[in-house]
């Protein structure tokens, strides 16, 4: 939907403010420019004419002012491998986050599903209550687990052979894996993800599902995976 006369002109000024710090206004989608008439300020909304999609404005214009990204030197622990009919895009999701969470698990699942079920074990006897009420622990030891496992080990891998692309999140072999056919996707856009008092950026590929993954990412290995997926969707059409 256009954007409002009034609300185009409420917000034109700073519109105007942003594009001369930044440059164009241009769709992180299909790389095509935005004129004025179709930016909403208030809202953070930018509707490209030529491939109908809407965005962030803040991307949109923030995008322009980071210097191009050289997929030849992909940060440490991100790596970029090209071949006849496809790619491989990679990123470790280790973190010095791990330091805290890994010994955080291990005490909270030795100590409350230890006490909680481990004793009912020990003893030779099923408590039904006791073990209702641990639920609500193993359920958190299960994600806060798989949290602590990703930021010590964990990777994302986005796999692409001719038209069918896969993308992978878990440890070694183990872990969530969705295909989708590459040759329908469409764009590949920076959004965010609502927290409990935050958002996060993250990648979503727009598929005949979208997609969106790598919220927990370091700074400039989500940077690398964004431009280089951006630039393989250019390179391998099918």
């Amino acid at each position: 939907m256009k954007p409002r006369a009034n609300q185009v002109a409420c917000g034109a000024d700073r519109v105007s403010e942003m594009q001369l710090a930044y440059g164009k206004v241009i769709c992180p989608n299909c790389r095509a420019e935005i004129p004025l008439g179709d930016v909403n300020v208030s809202t953070d909304i930018a509707l490209c004419r030529r491939c109908g999609k809407t965005s962030s404005f803040a991307e949109a214009v923030g995008g322009q002012s980071a210097g191009p990204i050289d997929l030849t030197r992909p940060p440490k622990g991100t790596w970029l491998k090209r071949h006849g009919s496809g790619f491989e895009l990679g990123t470790t999701t280790r973190s010095a986050i791990a330091f805290f969470l890994v010994p955080f698990m291990c005490v909270w699942s030795g100590g409350a599903l230890g006490g909680i079920y481990g004793s009912q074990i020990v003893k030779g006897h099923f408590n039904l209550g006791m073990s209702l009420f641990g639920i609500p622990f193993l359920i958190g030891t299960l994600i806060f687990g798989s949290i602590a496992i990703m930021s010590a080990c964990g990777k994302i891998l986005i796999r692409v052979e001719g038209s069918q692309g896969t993308l992978f999140m878990g440890v070694g072999p183990i872990g969530w894996k969705q295909r989708f056919n590459w040759s329908a996707v469409t764009g590949i856009r920076r959004t965010q993800r609502m927290g409990r008092n935050s958002t996060y950026d993250q990648i979503t590929i727009d598929a005949a599902k979208e997609l969106s993954f790598a919220s927990g990412v370091k700074r400039e290995r989500f940077e690398f995976l964004l431009a280089a997926l951006r630039e393989m969707q250019k390179e391998y059409r099918f």
